[in-house]
């Protein structure tokens, strides 16, 4: 078995559609093809994985090459996880992105333990902004206390 993360330039064509099932069967949100693709191609560290050709891993992240840089969705496939892939992708991306500073990433809950592993640490004074639908999917999902 051969694990191959492919990186920006070189990604070549994606099958957005296996990508947004890997996305929300990784519990994260159903995704709007066109705004996942938007939001891949817009963002300067874009990350997939395969393993022996087969899209099984993702990750992407924004920075502004200074200070911070913030890493989003962060998958690998169900049936892939536990195997060192996504370490193997973890590795890869801080590698990429240390040097820019801190590295923030809004993590799922259940995999907070995960993100341990490579040094991140949970914050006390974050926040974030949401209305509607987002509001309620963020409370459901144990993201941010229950409004009030």
């Amino acid at each position: 078995m051969t694990f191959e993360i492919i990186s920006n330039e070189n990604i070549g064509s994606v099958d957005w559609q296996r990508l947004a099932d890997i996305l929300e069967l990784s519990g994260l949100n159903k995704r709007d093809l066109a705004k996942l693709e938007r939001g891949f191609s817009h963002s300067q560290f874009r990350y997939l994985g395969y393993l022996d050709g087969e899209l099984i891993a993702s990750a992407r992240a924004i920075s502004d090459f200074t200070s911070v840089s913030y890493l989003s969705d962060v998958a690998i496939h169900p049936d892939y996880q536990g195997r060192g892939f996504g370490g193997a992708l973890m590795r890869r991306v801080m590698q990429d992105l240390t040097p820019f500073g801190k590295v923030i990433i809004y993590a799922v809950p259940d995999k907070i333990e995960f993100y341990k592993r490579f040094s991140f640490h949970p914050l006390l004074t974050a926040m974030t902004y949401a209305e509607g639908e987002a509001l309620t999917f963020l409370s459901q999902k144990g993201y941010i206390p229950s409004p009030a």
